[in-house]
């Protein structure tokens, strides 16, 4: 078993909507790497890598004409948790670029926290770990 996730691959319907979202709202910084062939950059795939964190890449739901099997969203499948040194900050700026949030940032014994959804109802969630966590 390998210690360290390399690139997590999301199948997505709406790519350009996705790739909006997650690189123009959330600001997650795009990949120099090119797809492999078959696939055009930014087109129907994308590849967003977070400083020092797994990489996410974006492909649309269907290639060459065959559909997923996935439903679509996957609620409650995965959640995408950003670690942030300050919450709060990030929280204003992704509220400022139209990013919504149901709740207000919670805690816990572990740290602080706030989920929130892409456009094809993904759950993403922002997190700063307490002090030893």
């Amino acid at each position: 078993m390998r210690d360290k996730v390399g690139v997590l691959l999301l199948y997505v319907r709406d790519f350009p909507g996705m790739l909006s979202f997650h690189r123009d709202k959330l600001g997650l910084p795009m990949s120099k790497i090119h797809p492999e062939k078959g696939y055009e950059n930014l087109v129907d795939w994308a590849r967003f890598e977070p400083n020092g964190s797994t990489a996410i890449e974006f492909f649309t739901e269907s290639r060459h004409g065959r559909s997923s099997v996935l439903p679509f969203p996957l609620n409650n499948a995965f959640v995408i948790a950003f670690k942030v040194e300050h919450i709060d900050a990030a929280y204003a700026e992704l509220r400022s670029r139209e990013v919504e949030f149901p709740k207000e940032i919670g805690e816990e014994e572990w740290g602080r926290y706030v989920h929130f959804k892409d456009p094809e109802g993904n759950r993403l969630q922002l997190y700063e770990p307490h002090p030893g966590y």
